[in-house]
């Protein structure tokens, strides 16, 4: 069979008995998501942490707040084709790794995509690869025609995880000291949001240049008014001496010893964001001394991203937007910036609340004029009134 496009030799055996359980799972979301009438989602992800075989894998199936969700982690974009074919239509909405991670196996498969009988996409390619390096989305949004496709971007929700893990465990980031093991892309986006709260955090990496000039931009970056700052360390050891929190971001490989969290201060605890941060028998010394060592747990911030993308929606679909209310009288909602004079409501298309008057850039006005202050008047008195040409649906 012609290979047109052959970029990596997939083990196509492998692959069809994890799209079985792949497409498994998806009808198992589906299944639970429809028992409690909750969204079915599934996650197509990726990471750095490349496996020699390169064999994908699933995560499990959990119960977050809207929904029930599983996904998989893939090292292709030709496996994150075949899986985005197979699980389409089985499931709400598909949330595909936005970032361009190089580690993904770049360029489309064309033998294994007629192996498992898919049509490769009918525009020509711009490149001799399908689409640019690491780039699962575009890859698959060829191949999500009945589920709901999003980007999302899963380094961000870890992120946002263990800040609020810290910010619950902590209650004030001020005056904290916080170590970095690992200053990647998640590592890097931690340090600027605690030291931007006050936190003084210490970055280890072992390419001290880069280290250096991360550490050099989160004090470049951060507010003029903001003490705190981050230190490039290139000594672990020392970089824990009285931390409050040790963080491990590395990309798997271990690096916190037992003396380096011997060195923090009394009560401090270690969360393992990378998953292999930690040396195995350090974890069990560490549970003899009760000295909790976390592994990061995304779930919150799952939560969180579905309902940030289930709110945008429907702020999108029906609350953004301007109109007519009468002669001269325009309401404007959902963040639509409306003309100087246009009234703010909550809803354009059926207002109950007020929320000011806009000044024509974007923010309300301070002082409104008398004109203004008798347009304000008359759509108040129809919103008590509850008139039904208010309060009409109006079609988009």
């Amino acid at each position: 069979m012609e290979n047109k496009n052959c970029y990596l030799q997939e083990d196509e055996n492998y692959l069809r008995d994890w799209l079985k359980q792949a497409e498994q799972l998806a009808r198992d979301i589906h299944i639970n998501a429809r028992e409690e009438g909750v969204l079915a989602i599934f996650t197509i992800g990726s990471t750095t942490k490349i496996r020699q075989n390169l064999h994908p894998f699933l995560t499990p199936l959990r119960r977050i707040t809207h929904g029930f969700i599983g996904g998989a982690v893939v090292f292709s974009q030709t496996q994150a084709v075949l899986l985005s074919a197979r699980i389409d239509g089985l499931v709400d909405n598909i949330l595909v790794d936005a970032e361009k991670k190089l580690g993904i196996t770049i360029g489309v498969d064309y033998s294994v995509l007629e192996y498992f009988g898919l049509t490769p996409p009918t525009e020509k390619p711009k490149a001799r690869v399908f689409v640019e390096m690491g780039n699962l989305s575009s890859a698959c949004l060829n191949y999500i025609k009945k589920s709901t496709f999003y980007e999302y971007k899963p380094n961000d929700i870890t992120v946002e995880a263990i800040w609020h893990f810290l910010a619950n465990h902590l209650r004030t980031f001020s005056g904290r000291k916080i170590t970095i093991i690992g200053c990647g892309n998640i590592g890097f986006k931690l340090a600027l949001k605690l030291v931007e709260c006050g936190a003084h955090v210490e970055l280890v990496r072992r390419d001290m240049s880069k280290g250096m000039l991360m550490a050099n931009v989160i004090n470049i970056t951060k507010p003029a008014s903001t003490i705190a700052i981050a230190h490039y360390n290139s000594n672990p050891l020392q970089a824990s001496l009285f931390s409050d929190i040790l963080l491990g971001c590395t990309d798997g490989t271990p690096a916190i010893t037992w003396e380096m969290i011997q060195s923090m201060k009394p009560g401090g605890i270690v969360i393992d964001v990378g998953k292999g941060s930690v040396y195995k028998e350090v974890i069990q010394r560490a549970v003899k001394h009760n000295i909790p060592i976390i592994r990061c747990d995304i779930s919150s911030a799952i939560d969180g991203l579905i309902a940030t993308m289930q709110r945008n929606k429907e702020i999108v679909e029906q609350e953004m937007g301007r109109r007519e209310i009468e002669d001269s009288i325009f309401v404007v909602s959902g963040g639509y910036i409306g003309f100087e004079g246009d009234i703010i409501v909550d809803n354009y298309r059926h207002p109950h609340r007020i929320i000011g008057v806009a000044n024509g850039m974007g923010d309300m006005k301070e002082k409104l004029s008398r004109k203004e202050q008798e347009r304000l008047a008359i759509l108040e008195d129809k919103i008590n009134q509850k008139e039904p040409a208010l309060m009409q649906v109006v079609s988009s």
